[in-house]
């Protein structure tokens, strides 16, 4: 864990290799919990203004049964606006609880 960066260090990095791509890419959703974010390309997954990052797994999975081609845009859905980067939920479900343990670190035995 002491090598793991802050996720406003995740956050940074992130909006410094989307500036890069000069808008190929956008950081597209983040998850503050998981020190993690989501470059996505423009492109593909913004469709009318609004992020399509996430799975449709069911759609995903009769695809995969029908055995036509397909590709990522015939399942992919709408993200959660509770998980676009810069929600002010910082990609927690805001239905589920979160659980916040306390920490009681008990001082390591001397031999």
């Amino acid at each position: 864990m002491e090598n793991v960066p802050w996720h406003s260090d995740v956050k940074s990095f992130s909006e410094a290799l989307a500036a890069k791509s000069q808008g190929e890419y956008e950081v597209a959703c983040e998850h503050v919990h998981s020190c993690c974010v989501l470059l996505a390309k423009t492109d593909k997954f913004r469709v009318d203004g609004q992020w399509f990052t996430w799975i449709d797994y069911e759609k995903f999975h009769d695809l995969v049964a029908s055995g036509k081609p397909f590709d990522s845009k015939d399942y992919m859905a709408p993200t959660p606006s509770w998980a676009v980067y810069g929600a002010d939920e910082g990609g927690f479900d805001p239905v589920q609880y979160r659980y916040r343990k306390e920490r009681h670190h008990r001082p390591k035995p001397t031999s």
